[in-house]
């Protein structure tokens, strides 16, 4: 089985280095805000003005990260 070993430079890389760390939980919450909006638009009968928000927020998200 293949496996990865990421290497950063600290303090330099932090940055690089929490994204790395935190990529699933920062994955999980994009994912439940997309779902949070399409359900808001498919079941809650929003008004024409908050489906245009919703609809907004979810072209901000990259959905190929999402599986879809």
């Amino acid at each position: 089985m293949p496996t990865v070993t990421l290497r950063f430079t600290l303090p330099d890389e932090q940055g690089e280095f929490d994204a790395a760390r935190l990529g699933s939980e920062a994955l999980s919450a994009i994912w439940a805000i997309d779902q949070w909006c399409r359900n808001r638009i498919k079941y809650e009968r929003p008004t024409a003005d908050e489906v245009h928000a919703l609809e907004a927020v979810r072209a901000m998200i990259p959905h190929e990260l999402l599986g879809h």
